[in-house]
């Protein structure tokens, strides 16, 4: 399992999203970022899970039906 920790640049890249982006997700506590000792942002493997939708326990499926109306 990975345990990796991204910086912002990373991060933003990572998800397709502008580090710009990340600043204001911070800013309005959608996607918070994490702090290290010396006080530099960073965010984890988890979170771009998160983010992705991605969950290792539950798996999705999608089932499509269709119904159409039959008139005589």
């Amino acid at each position: 399992m990975k345990n990796n920790n991204y910086n912002p640049n990373e991060f933003a890249e990572l998800i397709n999203v502008s580090v710009r982006t990340l600043q204001r997700w911070n800013i309005e506590w959608t996607l918070k970022s994490f702090r290290t000792p010396t006080n530099r942002k960073y965010y984890t493997y988890e979170q771009c899970k998160e983010f992705k939708g991605i969950t290792s326990s539950v798996k999705r499926t999608t089932i499509y039906a269709r119904v159409s109306t039959f008139r005589l």
